[in-house]
């Protein structure tokens, strides 16, 4: 069976950035299909099937090397991590009942 690799990505603008340079970075990424999240640096990106993890990490550099470049940002830190398994996000606010409740509440 063939799984579909994803990706997490964060990536840390260094010094200062302005918002335009910012908003152009993040277009960049937009239109290659990846998905800004609610954490302040977090994108995810699914991948075609037959993608490989050395292409997808290939393909993450060269796309983050062009939003920066489009940005005109020069100083930038990435991580990226390359997945079959799709990344897990949660939220716990005033609301919600918290992790530990939605879990037990799941396999109970």
């Amino acid at each position: 069976m063939i799984m579909t690799l994803k990706a997490i990505l964060t990536v840390d603008l260094n010094g200062y950035v302005s918002d335009e340079a910012r908003k152009a970075f993040d277009r960049v990424l937009a239109e290659r299909h990846y998905v800004k999240r609610k954490l302040t640096t977090v994108w995810t990106v699914q991948f075609t099937p037959n993608t490989t993890t050395a292409g997808a990490e290939k393909v993450v550099r060269e796309h983050v090397a062009l939003a920066a470049s489009t940005a005109g940002i020069r100083d930038y830190e990435a991580l990226v991590m390359v997945s079959e398994q799709p990344p897990i996000e949660w939220k716990k606010d005033g609301t919600s009942t918290g992790l530990l409740a939605e879990a037990l509440r799941r396999y109970s």
